[in-house]
């Protein structure tokens, strides 16, 4: 069963996928390229997305969070970028919201940090991590180890 973190963070989601299929919806062929008509990569959706995210995890990491529902934000947050039923414009913003877990790593498990860190560095090897996924890891680790 989904708790109200799951809820809150699926609703921006949801909110973001509602708002890219909208505006792909009225593109026209050849928009974007060249750098000619409306460039779907730029719709401001995109960063309205990435804000809406940061500004519910920090209200969530500001109120204290139990360490499972800590786990659950941080959860929905990685494994986002697997999802296939949102628009693939929306494939590069899940991915970089996967920054917005680092508020929430102090309030993990060791544990949990721990089997996090794990997951997350098979999913994301060395060579194909950008640098915020690199940073999470490193905090993932540290507090897999107390700190």
């Amino acid at each position: 069963m989904e708790g109200a973190v799951t809820n809150t963070l699926r609703g921006c989601m949801e909110e973001y996928d509602r708002a890219v299929r909208k505006m792909a919806a009225k593109l026209r062929p050849g928009d974007g390229l060249l750098g000619f008509g409306r460039d779907p990569k730029r719709d401001p959706s995109h960063m309205d997305f990435y804000e809406s995210v940061g500004e519910a995890v920090g209200q969530m990491a500001r109120e204290g969070l139990s360490p499972e529902a800590a786990e659950e934000a941080a959860r929905y947050l990685m494994t986002l970028y697997l999802e296939e039923e949102y628009h693939s414009l929306t494939q590069p913003m899940r991915e970089a919201v996967q920054g917005h877990i680092r508020p929430l790593v102090p309030f993990l498990a060791p544990e949990t940090a721990r089997e996090l860190a794990a997951w997350y560095a098979r999913a994301y090897p060395r060579r194909l991590r950008l640098p915020v996924q690199s940073q999470l890891l490193r905090e993932l680790e540290r507090r897999a180890n107390g700190k």
